[in-house]
């Protein structure tokens, strides 16, 4: 047998239920009225995680073979001391080059490759959570 209490409640919770199912009216939309600013739940910009991302800038788009080219470019989202890797692709691979650089605290990084196979290079730098658009460099003789 059911106590008296638990008649009320059950009865409240089945109250409560459609109420909500009703789109607010009733015991939670008084609820709803009753709230003040303070206990309201606000949303900012910083409060929602911005998707990681990193953008390759090249200084030059062609080169002469063994000539710096510098790239740059900026993080969201990527923590300072992040590792950058540049890659080169290679016969439709992605492959490690032999440079790396570390974010700053602003967000940016600076790093810069040689090349001495003649043509058209392209280039990425990749993070642990994020990967560049490519850029190609022609590298010549």
């Amino acid at each position: 047998m059911r106590t008296r209490s638990q008649v009320v409640r059950r009865s409240f919770a089945v109250v409560a239920g459609i109420a909500l199912a009703a789109g607010g009216v009733g015991v939670a939309g008084a609820l709803q009225a009753n709230a003040t600013p303070d206990q309201t739940t606000r949303i900012t910009s910083t409060d929602v995680a911005a998707k990681p991302s990193i953008t390759i800038k090249s200084d030059k788009a062609t080169a002469k073979v063994w000539t710096k080219v510098s790239f740059t470019g900026k993080t969201t989202g990527i923590a300072a001391k992040s590792v950058v890797q540049v890659q080169r692709l290679q016969s439709g691979k992605w492959v490690n080059f032999p440079a790396t650089t570390k974010v700053t605290s602003k967000g940016t990084y600076s790093v810069w490759v040689q090349s001495g196979r003649v043509g058209v290079n392209k280039f990425r730098v990749v993070t642990a959570k994020a990967t560049s658009t490519a850029v190609s460099i022609n590298i010549v003789k």
